[in-house]
């Protein structure tokens, strides 16, 4: 791992992937990271787990490479998608809307084949398309959760992408942006999780959204789903407090920090992550959400099959009967 200045690595890099790790909608937070590096000049690309909420693709769970059209596949889990990526259903991703308005490609994982077999893809991807380091960006902060937090509800797609992440051979770290915007976490919770990292010598840096990241992130966001960084936007015009979010059903914080990006050391998290270390050797997506679930947690494919039983398209639709279920 990283056991030397940020920065000063950064500057020696040629070329990284920005991976959102907690869903389809984690491509936009990492869009400061990009521009971060860009302006270091490497040679970037953005990407995310191919997992979109249930409004958006009421199929439950992740998307396997099986299951998506137009794409270049990389590796049994790693594939390079653009504005015509969709899945074998017709559903287009919101990383595809991204790559059509960037006019770049994505980077697109497949987590529903276990933890080693998307560490294992991941490194070959980055072999083959000469990536020197991936950055692992999580938009709101539930990376960081023990679960034990009482508003934790999306904790699978994190703790499955930081476990292969630190089974990665290649050189990798993370970065949280958003933090408490997902209405999970609290900004609290996640600093105190933050600095306990840190006690372990696992801060690295951070990173605040310019001007220029803000238009950018507007462009992109416009139309989209996606709450998270749409809540960092307002942060940076000054909003403050709560804001309610999914069909006015939860409640996410606003702040400042919101708009700063924490990168932190993948080991030195893992190590302090009982859902990641639960997951770690799960063959595929349903055994990792079973130890989950085994430890009293539900999860988001808990709620996306409940949705999908249902036949609710919203979250208001889903929760009519119990809005605190999850």
């Amino acid at each position: 791992m990283i056991g030397f200045e940020l920065f000063s690595y950064l500057a020696k890099c040629r070329k990284a992937i920005v991976l959102g790790i907690g869903g389809g909608g984690d491509i936009f937070a990492t869009i400061p990271t990009r521009n971060f590096l860009k302006k270091l000049g490497l040679e970037v690309y953005v990407g995310c787990v191919a997992w979109e909420r249930f409004v958006v693709d009421p199929k439950p769970g992740p998307r396997s490479l099986e299951e998506l059209e137009n794409i270049i596949k990389v590796s049994e889990t790693v594939c390079i998608g653009g504005p015509n990526t969709v899945t074998n259903d017709g559903i287009k991703l919101q990383a595809s809307h991204l790559s059509e308005k960037l006019n770049e490609e994505v980077v697109l994982v497949d987590i529903t084949k276990g933890v080693a077999n998307t560490s294992r893809g991941l490194d070959e991807a980055l072999s083959r398309l000469n990536v020197d380091l991936l950055i692992g960006v999580d938009g709101g902060g539930d990376v960081l959760a023990r679960g034990v937090e009482k508003n934790l509800r999306s904790p699978l797609c994190d703790s499955i992408m930081l476990a292969s992440l630190y089974n990665m051979k290649k050189e990798n770290f993370l970065g949280v942006f958003g933090v408490g915007c997902d209405g999970e976490l609290s900004i609290e919770e996640i600093l105190i999780y933050i600095s306990d990292i840190a006690s372990h010598d696992g801060y690295l840096g951070a990173y605040g959204m310019s001007r220029e990241d803000v238009e950018i992130l507007e462009m992109l966001t416009f139309g989209m789903p996606s709450e998270v960084s749409k809540i960092a936007l307002l942060s940076f015009k000054g909003r403050r407090g709560e804001v309610w979010i999914r069909d006015g059903l939860w409640r996410a914080e606003t702040s400042m920090i919101s708009t700063i990006t924490f990168y932190l050391d993948t080991e030195k998290t893992y190590s302090l992550s009982p859902l990641a270390k639960a997951v770690s050797s799960s063959k595929d997506i349903f055994e990792a959400n079973q130890r989950l679930n085994e430890m009293g947690i539900k999860t988001e494919l808990d709620l996306e099959i409940e949705a999908y039983r249902k036949g609710a398209k919203s979250y208001r639709e889903l929760f009519k009967e119990d809005s605190k279920k999850y």
